[in-house]
């Protein structure tokens, strides 16, 4: 049987490779630092629909309103992918709130983790 059409699950799994290709030959150019170090991929569709719509939310990201589960994981992943981290501080945070059994310190990191 001939398809007549792509799944959202492929044809983003699709994108995503291409996306991947064009940021490697991209670093030739050297336009892009941050994109040499190799960044592990979230699966953002374990999440359920009601969650990323309250990281939408969270961010306010500017989006028309009624879309799928697909599209949204596509322009969370997006922005997902931008937002800088500062490693020494996220692990020391972990680190923090496994040794003393909490999900927040009492004290305020200036770092902006949530």
């Amino acid at each position: 049987a001939r398809h007549l059409y792509i799944c959202d699950f492929h044809k983003n799994l699709i994108q995503s490779v291409r996306n991947r290709r064009k940021r490697k030959g991209s670093d030739d150019d050297g336009d892009s630092p941050v994109q040499d170090i190799d960044t592990p991929e979230v699966d953002l569709y374990q999440l359920q629909v009601n969650t990323l719509r309250r990281y939408k939310r969270h961010f306010k990201l500017q989006t028309r309103p009624g879309l799928n589960k697909a599209q949204l994981v596509e322009i969370i992943g997006c922005h997902f992918r931008t937002i800088p981290v500062n490693e020494k501080d996220t692990l020391t945070y972990f680190i923090y709130s496994v040794k003393n059994e909490k999900n927040k310190p009492d004290l305020k990191m200036d770092s902006g983790v949530h």
